[in-house]
């Protein structure tokens, strides 16, 4: 339901944790947006969280292959599909809007939008459901 294929399902060691590092680490980012409270900070989660929109690895996927993959001595995160990818845009839109609260001053543009996003990435990374996956799910039964 995160966008891995069958193959990296059945063939990469723990793919049940590693699939659990982006949409944590996303939030985690959040969280920490809102404690900087800064407009720039989060266009900028926003921009990086989009790239997992616009191509098969999320940012938070890429770091974690430079880096904790070889501290860890696990698989590298694999490349994800259509349903992350939708959420990945999700997420980056949600953070943007965020941003924009922040800079026109408005306390619930910015704040409502980035709690839904750290909410939603939090389940996702806790429990392996993620709502935009099953939105991206029930709108391709839609249109069949």
């Amino acid at each position: 339901m995160q966008g891995f294929c069958q193959r990296d399902i059945d063939g990469v060691p723990c793919i049940d944790r590693l699939a659990k590092w982006t949409p944590l680490a996303c939030a985690v980012c959040g969280t920490i947006g809102l404690f900087v409270g800064s407009g720039w900070y989060f266009v900028v989660l926003g921009i990086l969280t989009l790239t997992g929109g616009l191509t098969n690895r999320s940012i938070y996927d890429r770091f974690y292959n430079a880096t904790f993959r070889h501290l860890l001595q696990t698989a590298p995160v694999p490349p994800h599909g259509a349903p992350r990818r939708f959420g990945c845009a999700i997420g980056g839109t949600m953070y943007m809007v965020g941003g924009l609260g922040f800079f026109v001053g408005n306390h619930w543009l910015a704040v409502v939008p980035t709690i839904i996003m750290i909410v939603l990435a939090t389940i996702a990374g806790l429990t392996q459901w993620c709502f935009a996956s099953a939105l991206y799910a029930g709108l391709g039964k839609l249109r069949k």
